[in-house]
């Protein structure tokens, strides 16, 4: 695997630092690191990227893995989109809920989500984690461990706590992926669905890209957020419901502000994908903030050899983005990206010199 061989060349620093990618460790084997990109620092369209989408390697053994769900895949219409083989094509739902992944790992069945390595992060404020809500569905709904240890079982954890935006009523756990540890294939969950009695992901006799989107588009988006279309050698690519995005992209109405947050959280193509006839001012907004990017880099570049806190804080206070520069300074964000994530869209929009206008829908 690319991962892996990067890794065993460079360190997983470098791999940070190069890729921006998140690292999480696990709180009982802290060994055990989970690798996710950030869908805005990270070069979505580098194969070692996409294979940091919740994959946990093991460092003290040479970064063998220990559990892996799956690359990044993208959107219909997006440039890093796969080749799917309409041949041999098959078209799931699209689940609106968190991955989760049950992997064997030191004599027992772990559960983690595609942040973190044991499912730690807690749901939505309600006081309890991911993996507790999953091993509390997990025995509701009566399901049983698997006896095959050699195997990853990939989920969608599904439930009122941890809604997005599909309308959740009742506690699901579904199985959409399996893939063999040594091998690093994937098989038909429909199997191991059977096998086990655990729900499996629903699918549909679509046969082309005609009918996805056509279908997509008739999609009530409080029931179903898309479809995910998986070949025979596992290409994957989503098509959403465009009101799915629309209401997850807009829950407060458009307007410039929102579009600026699109581009300060690299969803532009996947907005565009859906709504082309934003096009214009997407553009706008995202060539006026490219360039104010890259005035504030080059400030920073004149100024960062100033030695003394006091001579760099008279050189840089009348400036706008002054509080940028002291957090770059600071070592308090990674780059200039970051900090603009951390200033309100308020002050963005001054910054851009851009007027907040709603736009509607």
């Amino acid at each position: 695997m690319e991962l892996q061989e990067y890794l065993r060349q460079h360190g997983l620093e470098t791999l940070c630092a190069t890729y921006h990618i998140k690292v999480t460790s696990d709180r009982q084997y802290p060994h055990l690191v989970c690798l996710k990109y950030s869908q805005i620092e990270s070069p979505l369209g580098e194969k070692i990227v996409q294979q940091c989408r919740g994959i946990i390697l093991d460092s003290s053994e040479d970064w063998q893995i220990v559990s892996y769900p799956y690359d990044k895949f993208f959107n219909y219409g997006e440039g890093h989109a796969a080749t799917i083989d309409w041949n041999t094509a098959k078209v799931y739902e699209k689940l609106d809920g968190s991955l989760t992944a049950l992997y064997f790992y030191n004599g027992e069945w772990r559960v983690q989500s595609s942040g973190t390595p044991d499912a730690a992060g807690e749901v939505n404020g309600f006081g309890f984690s991911f993996a507790e809500l999953f091993w509390k569905v997990w025995e509701e709904l009566g399901y049983k461990l698997p006896a095959e240890t050699d195997q990853y079982f990939i989920f969608e954890l599904m439930t009122p706590y941890n809604r997005i935006v599909v309308k959740q009523t009742i506690n699901q756990i579904v199985l959409h992926g399996v893939r063999k540890t040594q091998t690093l294939l994937e098989s038909d969950p429909s199997i191991w669905a059977k096998k086990y009695g655990w729900e499996l992901v629903a699918s549909y006799p679509l046969t082309s890209w005609k009918e996805v989107i056509e279908a997509a588009q008739h999609l009530d988006p409080m029931d179903s957020e898309g479809y995910i279309i998986c070949d025979a050698n596992f290409n994957r690519v989503k098509v959403k419901s465009p009101q799915y995005v629309a209401i997850s992209h807009l829950r407060e109405g458009f307007s410039t502000r929102r579009m600026i947050e699109i581009v300060l959280t690299n969803e532009g193509e996947e907005f565009l994908a859906y709504f082309p006839e934003w096009t214009e001012l997407y553009q706008k907004v995202k060539d006026k903030y490219q360039c104010l990017v890259r005035e504030i880099e080059e400030v920073y570049r004149q100024h960062e050899s100033i030695e003394v806190q006091k001579d760099f804080a008279l050189a840089v206070k009348h400036l706008p983005y002054s509080g940028i520069l002291f957090s770059l300074r600071a070592g308090r964000v990674a780059g200039v990206k970051e900090a603009l994530r951390d200033v309100t869209l308020h002050k963005i929009e001054e910054l851009l010199g851009l007027d907040y206008i709603n736009l509607g829908l």
